[in-house]
């Protein structure tokens, strides 16, 4: 298995990942649902994946979990937006590779 990491922008986050995360417990109700179901679930599915290397259901579930953090970042008051246009293009990049490649 191998890794791409893919660094958009060399520039400072608008809200740093500790404040973020503060704001975000205090603020998100998608957060403790997150925290107490989704993220357990995902981490065991995790697990299988890579015991079983199921390189395909590894990869599912990493954007899942990608976007249901997002997804949590959104419902931050204010939101936190850590996705930009050069992430979200290299994101459906990734999506047109895998639609043509029949997955």
């Amino acid at each position: 298995m191998r890794a791409l990491i893919l660094v958009v922008s060399a520039e400072k986050k608008g809200v740093s990942s500790t404040a973020g995360m503060q704001n975000t417990v205090r603020t998100s109700p998608l957060f403790q649902k997150r925290a107490e179901d989704v993220v357990p679930k995902a981490m065991r599915a995790m697990e299988f994946a890579i015991q079983e290397r199921d390189f395909e259901a590894f990869a599912k579930i990493t954007m899942r979990e990608s976007n249901s953090f997002h997804a949590t970042c959104l419902d931050t008051e204010p939101p936190i937006f850590y996705l930009n246009d050069v992430s979200r293009a290299a994101i459906k990049g990734v999506e047109a590779v895998n639609e043509k490649a029949g997955r």
